[in-house]
């Protein structure tokens, strides 16, 4: 299991000017011994190339991965093709393997938003292929995807590889297909670390956190349960064996 730690929870140190990106980036490795980093659109002070290029200097200097974009958005049906094109441009300059969003909100006419998610699906998918960026669609309560299903239905519907489900670690054994690969899973300080070593054996976790006060702290004690997590589930395979 490889952990990649959002920005999500430093938005109080981020916006009052504690916390540069830089320092995060190099906190996460130095501090909290992340494998990678998953760094939201927002947080970036500038977008031009030669911040970026540093920014992705630093983690691999550091031996972190720069896993990961979030960017919330990038499906709405009003979505702007800027904001698509920043995105896929943030995650190339870095270096990241994905760029994370979710679906929008059914809006007044749910079938509508659903074909409009559609549309900006695929041109969303052209352009991160055009650059080899994977585009993760999470679930989030009170959208058009509101569970593992529905994010399902409206993929198969962009059909193009270059999008797929990021789905919650605790995902249930029953709902895995047998073809189904997943580049990544969500996890919170909240799930059972157990679980979560189970389901994302060999595979990449985004460790998500609500900002608040105490970040790393919050954040490290979750990442310490999973690696505890991790080895007991190596002890036991172990012992089976």
């Amino acid at each position: 299991m490889r952990v990649a730690v959002s920005s999500s929870a430093f938005r109080q140190p981020f916006g009052t000017g504690e916390l540069t990106q830089l320092e995060w980036v190099e906190r996460c490795a130095s501090v909290l011994g992340a494998d990678g980093v998953m760094a939201a659109v927002s947080d970036f002070p500038r977008f031009d190339g030669e911040y970026v290029a540093q920014l992705r200097k630093v983690a691999i200097d550091l031996g972190i991965v720069p896993f990961g974009i979030d960017a919330p958005g990038l499906l709405e049906p009003a979505a702007d093709p800027a904001a698509i094109d920043r995105a896929v441009a943030l995650a190339q300059g870095f270096g990241a393997a994905v760029i994370r969003t979710g679906p929008p909100a059914p809006g007044d006419v749910p079938p509508a938003t659903f074909s409009e998610a559609i549309r900006a699906g695929k041109t969303l998918s052209r352009a991160a292929k055009a650059v080899n960026v994977t585009v993760v669609v999470t679930t989030a309560p009170g959208t058009i995807g509101e569970d593992l299903a529905a994010v399902r239905h409206l993929l198969k519907d962009v059909d193009s590889a270059w999008l797929r489900v990021c789905p919650s670690a605790l995902l249930e054994p029953a709902q895995v297909g047998s073809k189904d690969r997943f580049p990544a899973f969500l996890a919170t300080p909240a799930d059972d670390a157990a679980a979560v070593a189970v389901r994302a054996n060999r595979a990449w976790v985004i460790l998500d956190a609500p900002a608040g006060e105490r970040p790393w702290d919050v954040v490290g004690d979750a990442l310490a349960a999973l690696r505890q997590a991790e080895a007991e589930l190596l002890r036991v395979a172990g012992r089976a064996r």
